[in-house]
């Protein structure tokens, strides 16, 4: 049955989720590569296309390109901020400026993270666990 207009699509199954992830990491660096190996527009929405049709061989619900570009930038901007809070950072940006990264003010007892020289409050390398 189709939806009613202005009506939500239903959520992204789990396995909705993985078939978007499987179509999307072989075609990363041309989606999102440096600017040498990127490709026009044109084609990036044959290859959205392409993603979306096996997305929607699951037949749980009929998913548009658009719908499945803009679930996989949901992820990526969810996945940053997740990272960005477990390392204990703020970004800094606003409209059209630049990502800063600020570092904690604690000093590094030896037992931070390997190469960034800095401990992250609360966190110490036998919470491993």
């Amino acid at each position: 049955m189709a939806r009613a207009y202005g009506e939500r699509a239903p959520a992204f199954t789990a396995e909705e989720l993985e078939k978007l992830v499987d179509g999307v990491l072989p075609q990363y660096t041309l989606l999102y590569g440096p600017p040498d190996q990127q490709v026009s527009a044109h084609q990036k929405k044959d290859i959205w296309r392409a993603i979306a049709k096996d997305v929607q061989t699951l037949g749980v619900h009929h998913r548009q390109s658009t719908h499945c570009c803009k679930r996989w930038e949901d992820i990526r901007r969810w996945s940053k901020k997740t990272a960005e809070a477990q390392l204990g950072m703020a970004s800094q940006c606003g409209r059209g400026g630049r990502r800063t990264m600020t570092r904690p003010d604690v000093r590094d007892p030896g037992g931070g993270l390997p190469g960034v020289g800095w401990a992250i409050e609360g966190i110490t390398t036998d919470t491993r666990g």
